[in-house]
């Protein structure tokens, strides 16, 4: 059926071929031949995470239904070569100016209940990603869809590439993830806590040996079964929820299409190996639960649940991290990925960094204008802040002679 629809979309001449690879659009009510696309195309080339079906039926399930999408699928002369969920966002806005916004990949839901999707990526054989992007660019250029807006979250710099080369008219930034390379560490000989840098070492060893004091041995349970797994989230939600609740924050999982997407999500991944969860206690009492996703070898952090101590000497955090850190690497795990963010605590608990590329495409008339204020908006405050800075300056000192 799919293999049929290449002829038909030249004939009818709505795409524009690019090294024999055209873009067809499907409707969400396609869901079952976009899904059986989509398996047929990660059995031929693999998949990450979140361009893996278990991923994107699961966000379908519990997000499909706020969030307006449709499919888009590469075609060559032998059938699929690509496919991506196309979604509309759901009360996007640049600053203060609502902005119609189109996302590759599962995002744009509302800020309170989002999934923050990272490494985002087409589903499309490496040789044809070019072609794809490009024939994709193509084909929303004339699609009868309302946008201000197309928007790449959360992309690798060679998966943005493809769409960054075609259309240079593309906004994007990058933002810092810090990385823990757990193949060096172990290819050297040494510990996770020996390789971090500065003083985290010494901050971690005496946060354990108070732990220790005060409540028996740390040790790591690492879920085995899906029960286990099931139960360390479980935890891992209360503790989370407990510490933002008690900061007057509603936390994360008080979302509950985030947290049924995850309860859903570990159900799937799990049994595939995609999913670590794991808890770090000492004696009985939690130190820590850690919840990441597992892609080709690497760990992606994706969000943990710190007990609270009265002893301010103690870094629950430091310790959780460290100690599932050095489990990965002894159960062969080649790195541990902190994500997007540029923070203290991924600054002290990793070894090297790279970047996720953010980036927008304006569309149509009014997107162009929302891109022209955003910027205006911009340079005034890069004027003001600059002003600023010339006017704090102190005159230089009158030299009377030497």
């Amino acid at each position: 059926m799919v293999v049929d629809a290449l002829p038909r979309a030249l004939r009818r001449g709505r795409t524009r071929a690019v090294d024999g690879v055209v873009v067809e659009l499907l409707p969400a009510a396609e869901r079952g031949l976009a899904a059986a696309t989509w398996r047929g195309l990660e059995a031929a080339h693999g998949a990450g995470v979140a361009d893996s079906w278990d991923w994107v039926e699961t966000w379908l399930d519990h997000y499909g239904d706020l969030v307006p999408h449709r499919f888009a699928i590469g075609l060559g002369p032998n059938g699929p070569r690509g496919i991506v969920l196309l979604a509309e966002g759901v009360g996007q806005r640049r600053g203060p100016i609502p902005v119609r916004t189109l996302h590759l990949g599962t995002a744009g839901e509302p800020d309170a209940d989002t999934v923050r999707v990272e490494y985002n990526r087409l589903l499309v054989a490496p040789a044809d990603r070019t072609a794809f992007a490009t024939a994709l660019l193509a084909t929303l250029r004339s699609a009868r869809i309302r946008y201000d807006e197309l928007v790449l979250d959360g992309f690798a710099p060679d998966d943005a590439e493809p769409f960054l080369g075609a259309d240079p008219a593309f906004r994007s930034r990058r933002r810092i993830c810090h990385v823990t390379d757990l193949r060096a560490v172990r290819e050297g000989g040494g510990t996770v806590l020996a390789a971090l840098r500065g003083g985290t070492g010494n901050k971690v060893r005496r946060s354990r040996r108070r732990l220790e004091e005060a409540h028996g041995p740390i040790r790591i349970e690492w879920a085995e079964t899906l029960d286990e797994a099931e139960a360390i989230y479980a935890e891992m939600v209360a503790l989370h929820q407990r510490r933002w609740e008690e900061a007057g924050e509603p936390g994360k999982f008080a979302s509950r299409r985030f947290d049924g997407f995850h309860r859903d999500l570990v159900r799937r991944l799990f049994p595939r190996g995609r999913v670590l969860l794991a808890r770090v206690a000492a004696g009985e009492v939690t130190v820590g639960c850690d919840y990441s996703l597992v892609e080709h070898g690497r760990v992606l952090a994706y969000q943990w649940g710190l007990g609270q101590f009265d002893d301010s000497l103690i870094s629950p955090g430091l310790v959780t991290g460290v100690t599932v850190m050095q489990a990965a690497l002894e159960r062969g795990l080649d790195e541990y990925d902190w994500l997007a963010g540029d923070v203290l605590y991924k600054r002290q608990l990793s070894t090297t960094t790279r970047e996720l590329v953010w980036a927008r495409l304006p569309h149509g008339a009014r997107g162009h204008l929302i891109d022209s204020m955003i910027r205006a908006r911009r340079a005034y405050r890069r004027a003001r802040s600059s002003a600023g800075a010339e006017a704090n300056v102190s005159p230089d000192p009158v030299r009377t002679g030497d």
